[in-house]
């Protein structure tokens, strides 16, 4: 399988013209010899410090990682793509052999790989939102994973349409309008299955807050369709079916297939709060123990998949308590030859709707607490103390990065622009004295005030990318019980190691 790879020739398209007229992709870092001398990452990150001792640890690791990639980790076949500043479109390319150096009198197209091109004239638009959002990141040499990037690449190269992506049970085309979805639902020729993802994005939204949620509920009732199971609680990667709401009962259904009605009342269920099934997968499941078995069963099925604890139920399948490591410590302290009823302990059982914050204090101090299904009977998973940490920090890092990206920014621009300019975009109303995040995207969209940053980048480019992290930065302040997608992620991850890259005063 091959891998996709966007390759920029130079931060104006200096190399994209030879690039294209010799086969080949080039890159700069004209302070680097033949990267083949270094068969280790670690001896490459030693030779970009030494070559560019200047540079920050952020910015050396940074390189190394590029030119290691594409030294050692690209090879035959994977496909290659370059933007074309210079035509504003896209070159496609495969790459037919190893690394080569060239003794080439210009030091900045030295590092070389061979390349088959197979188009040059694609354009920004033929690549759908999502590849478009991977090939906004502005560093030279980056994988190109997400969402079957490679098979969409190379159905491009071929001069077919991007095949677009979504998840496998999905049996809706990604080209389908709002109006496609009502009258295959009405007319029942076949199922209506997508992921919430994709049913939030035949509205334009990416995320769920108070208003999409609203403006896709109230549309949904209007039609008289909802989705099983509620889109309002699935997890956003997670399939529903859009189904008619039934006009009257239907008593040849058991209950559970039956739909949730998709009127106004279910707009009470918008998120207001975390819950607990925000930590816990798609699909939870957790693997128990009869308390008729033995403790060495126990630990053998604890040691072989790498539990911390596992749930102990009774023969009816009902909630006894539960095994830890720490549990077992104890029994065999009390005992010579404990048995799993020695080691097995109470714990707090809680629902998968119950308010998370509420629960954290005893999470942190029990390590870990037991999660019972819709049926409050049930158990479906485990919240430990660390799946805790990781779900936060996951949440917590959007903000940390905008946060990051602002401060760059404003001081950066304070330092740059005459406090008249700066001035003319601070809000009456700010008493910090500073601009809104949605503030320097105005300031900047000014070719004469980008210019007056001194920074080595693409305006265009820059303009795009700070627009679209202002635009996640405004979505992010409505709240969502969800993580932000990994392309938003990858955004402004990216946006945020360019300011990094460019801002070197801390």
């Amino acid at each position: 399988m091959s891998t996709a790879w966007q390759v920029r020739a130079g931060r104006r398209g200096e190399r994209d013209k030879e690039a294209l007229e010799s086969g080949l992709v080039i890159v700069g870092w004209p302070a680097m010899t033949d990267l083949r001398d270094f068969t280790t990452r670690s001896a490459l990150k030693a030779a970009v410090e030494s070559s560019y001792p200047d540079r920050s640890t952020y910015v050396v690791g940074n390189w190394t990682g590029q030119l290691w990639r594409f030294s050692n980790e690209m090879t035959d076949g994977d496909l290659i793509v370059m933007p074309l500043k210079s035509r504003q479109r896209y070159a496609i390319g495969e790459i037919t052999g190893p690394y080569a150096y060239r003794r080439d009198p210009r030091d900045d197209f030295r590092h070389t790989r061979p390349v088959r091109w197979l188009r040059t004239d694609v354009a920004r638009d033929e690549f759908e939102a999502d590849l478009r959002s991977s090939l906004g990141s502005l560093l030279t040499i980056c994988q190109l994973a997400r969402h079957n990037a490679a098979q969409r690449i190379r159905a491009l190269a071929a001069g077919e349409q991007d095949p677009g992506w979504r998840h496998g049970s999905s049996s809706i085309d990604p080209d389908a309008t709002r109006a496609d979805l009502w009258e295959t639902v009405e007319t029942g020729t076949e199922p209506v299955r997508l992921t919430v993802r994709e049913l939030l994005a035949k509205w334009g939204f990416s995320r769920r807050t108070a208003t999409s949620l609203v403006s896709v509920q109230s549309d949904l009732a209007e039609r008289g369709i909802s989705t099983r199971p509620a889109f309002t609680k699935a997890r956003m990667d997670s399939v529903v079916e859009l189904v008619p709401a039934a006009d009257e009962p239907e008593s040849s259904k058991e209950p559970s297939e039956k739909a949730e009605v998709a009127d106004t009342e279910a707009l009470d269920e918008l998120p207001t709060k975390w819950l607990v099934r925000a930590v816990l997968p798609d699909d939870p499941s957790i693997e128990t123990i009869n308390m008729g078995k033995s403790l060495a069963t126990a630990i053998t099925v604890m040691l072989a998949k790498d539990y911390s604890q596992l749930a102990v139920v009774d023969d009816d399948g009902n909630y006894a308590g539960a095994v830890s490591w720490e549990s077992i410590g104890r029994a065999r302290l009390a005992k010579a030859d404990p048995t799993l009823r020695d080691a097995t302990t109470q714990v707090r059982v809680i629902d998968h709707d119950d308010e998370l914050f509420g629960q954290i204090d005893e999470i942190y101090r029990q390590g870990f607490v037991l999660v019972r299904g819709a049926d409050r009977r049930t158990l479906i998973g485990i919240v430990t103390a660390n799946d805790l940490a990781k779900q936060f920090g996951t949440l917590a890092r959007p903000f940390s990065i905008l946060e990051e990206v602002e401060l760059r920014l404003r001081r950066h621009t304070k330092r740059c622009l005459p406090d008249a300019i700066f001035a003319k975009f601070v809000p009456r109303w700010a008493k910090s004295g500073n601009p809104t995040f949605g503030g320097y995207s105005s300031m900047l969209r000014d070719p004469d005030n980008f210019e007056q940053l001194s920074w080595p980048l693409d305006h265009e480019t820059f303009r795009e990318l700070l627009d679209q992290a202002r635009d996640i930065r405004n979505e992010l302040m409505h709240f969502s019980g969800e993580a932000l997608p990994d392309n938003d992620l990858a955004l402004i991850e990216g946006f945020c190691a360019i300011l990094r890259t460019v801002d070197q005063s801390g």
